[in-house]
């Protein structure tokens, strides 16, 4: 019993591994019009715009300051100490691959010591082993932060809601004093239609009576 289970574990655990490698790539992208090595992770089921604030989120919360550079955030000589003691320039970049249908979005993670001198597995294995579950992490933080989202977007849907609700509240309460100021105004008319058509009954009888002693 304890053979499959042992087995079914490590099973598991290289499906595992198969799928963190599919997710996980070191590839080139195009930098300053040149062609430089960088670490890919594939993130699902989020859009861009989404990907992209959470990138910068999760690199700002490293205590790293970006930099603007075009299509790239730039982190110019920095320490992340998840990523190695020395200081770095690390860039990083969402892009999105295929066609609409079938399309699949990256976060890119670029790493460089000075002056663009862009480093891989070959030359920095440790450091690029590091970026590798650096990146990892960041999945993570993926849906963490989007749940984290949704629910800002939620509350201030709620907020303008409530504000809605409540100005309609207001309008409500108004109009309710109109018509509640109207029907009064109609009950105290319509006592006095009323006794005003008693009194035109009464003095139509009359007239009658009267007429009717002339033609005697």
């Amino acid at each position: 019993m304890k053979t499959k289970i042992t087995t079914f574990f490590i099973v598991l655990m290289s499906v595992g591994l198969s799928i963190s490698a599919q997710q996980i790539q070191e590839e080139n992208i195009t930098y300053n019009k040149k062609s430089v090595p960088a670490v890919s992770i594939l993130i699902p089921d989020l859009d861009i715009v989404t990907i992209q604030a959470a990138l910068d989120s999760y690199m700002s919360n490293q205590g790293l300051k970006r930099t603007k550079m075009g299509s790239f955030n730039a982190y110019f000589n920095q320490v992340c100490p998840k990523i190695g003691e020395a200081n770095y320039d690390m860039y990083t970049t969402v892009l999105s691959k295929g066609k609409r249908k079938d399309q699949k979005t990256y976060a890119y993670f670029l790493l460089a010591k000075g002056n663009e001198n862009f480093v891989n597995s070959s030359s920095s294995p440790a450091e690029i082993a590091n970026v590798k579950v650096f990146l990892s992490e960041f999945l993570a933080y993926t849906k963490e932060f989007a749940v984290e989202q949704n629910i800002s977007q939620t509350k201030e849907a709620i907020k303008k809601l409530e504000k809605e609700h409540k100005s309609l509240n207001k309008k409500q309460e108004k109009y309710q004093k109109t018509i509640n100021k109207t029907n009064k105004k109609k009950e105290k008319t319509d006592k006095e239609a009323g006794k005003v058509a008693a009194e035109l009954q009464k003095m139509q009888a009359l007239l009658k009576q009267l007429e009717s002693q002339l033609k005697k």
